[in-house]
């Protein structure tokens, strides 16, 4: 009974004035000091913040932060939630407190990131809580204390944020890619090739640079013959991002290596690449820092090749070609 009103205390107290800054998504900073390694891991508290609010809210670029941290003080446990916004500034800590098991403060603390991140979770059904410990009796009492807000300083500095293994909001950071590619109408027939790319993100916003080299694909000749080429290339990729989802414009300039073969005038030659275009793409979590990202290009040929054998014309590059790859995205801190 006095868990449950511990419980109906936070809502008021994080629904006041603090509304007007919650946002759907955040980053989560979440610790616990040596003397609380019985309370709930990462993984758990982020398991009991999506079943309040019904989806997974949090992102490794996150403009606001939920930092969240467990101790031991005074024989009892004290959970400390806070959530800071794009400009570093604290909207409110709240403390919670229990004399009992460490696990018997998830809920609680669950409870306060998710109205913190989405103030409308309340009015959706949540998954059923895990059932409670057999071994107390009696819930144990449970106290909330509001502590002013405050401002944070978001200069380099020892801050409590320094630990965190995300970077703040206006931190200019990098990526690495690698993955694999599959195109259509950049050689005679369907391609598969490597990708490797790297990128600067700032905010809602990055500028990448690739690179990529397809494998040889052919096509069988009028009277004879086969003809075939493979893709090298570069790309400029600015993109904006929200959320998990991003949009970019694309431009390639490359070389095409071209060949015949099966017919006594084969020869090969080097040929111009040029496109540009645009991308959509998401991304998936790994890992903290690993990410998994689908994308699809579509671009326009700004130089049509033309692919000759036996005295004609054997393969005319279409006015568009498209292209699916899956990558591997390390966020370097």
């Amino acid at each position: 009974m006095r868990r449950e009103i511990a419980l109906a205390l936070i809502v008021p107290a994080l629904l006041g004035a603090r509304v007007v800054h919650a946002t759907p998504t955040s980053r989560l900073v979440y610790s616990r000091s040596g003397d609380a390694d019985s309370c709930p891991d990462e993984q758990s508290l982020r398991r009991a913040v999506a079943a309040r609010v019904g989806y997974d809210p949090f992102f490794a670029w996150a403009t606001r932060t939920i930092v969240a941290s467990l101790t031991r003080r005074n024989q009892a446990f004290v959970a400390t939630v806070d959530l800071i916004d794009e400009s570093g500034v604290s909207h409110g800590a709240r403390e919670l407190r229990a004399d009992g098991e460490c696990r018997e403060l998830l809920d609680a603390v669950a409870l306060a990131i998710a109205i913190a991140i989405d103030p409308q979770s309340l009015s959706r059904p949540s998954s059923p809580p895990s059932p409670p410990p057999s071994e107390p009796t009696v819930a144990p009492r449970s106290e909330i204390l509001t502590a002013p807000a405050t401002s944070v300083d978001t200069a380099p500095g020892p801050p409590s944020l320094a630990a965190s293994s995300d970077l703040p909001a206006d931190s200019i950071t990098f990526e690495a890619s690698a993955g694999a590619v599959a195109s259509t109408g950049v050689a005679p027939g369907p391609s598969v090739g490597l990708a490797l790319g790297a990128a600067l993100r700032w905010r809602a916003f990055s500028l990448g640079l690739e690179g990529r080299i397809d494998a040889p694909a052919s096509t069988t000749a009028p009277g004879g013959g086969e003809v075939s080429s493979w893709l090298v290339l570069g790309a400029v990729t600015p993109c904006a991002h929200l959320g998990p989802v991003f949009g970019c414009a694309v431009v390639q300039a490359g070389s095409a290596q071209t060949s015949g073969a099966a017919v006594p005038d084969a020869r090969s030659q080097s040929l111009p690449w040029w496109a540009t275009g645009g991308r959509l793409g998401v991304l998936f979590r790994v890992s903290q820092d690993t990410l998994l990202r689908v994308r699809t290009d579509v671009v326009a040929n700004l130089d049509r090749m033309t692919l000759q054998l036996n005295g004609g014309d054997a393969w005319l590059a279409p006015p568009v070609a498209a292209s699916l790859a899956v990558d591997m995205v390390l966020h370097v801190r």
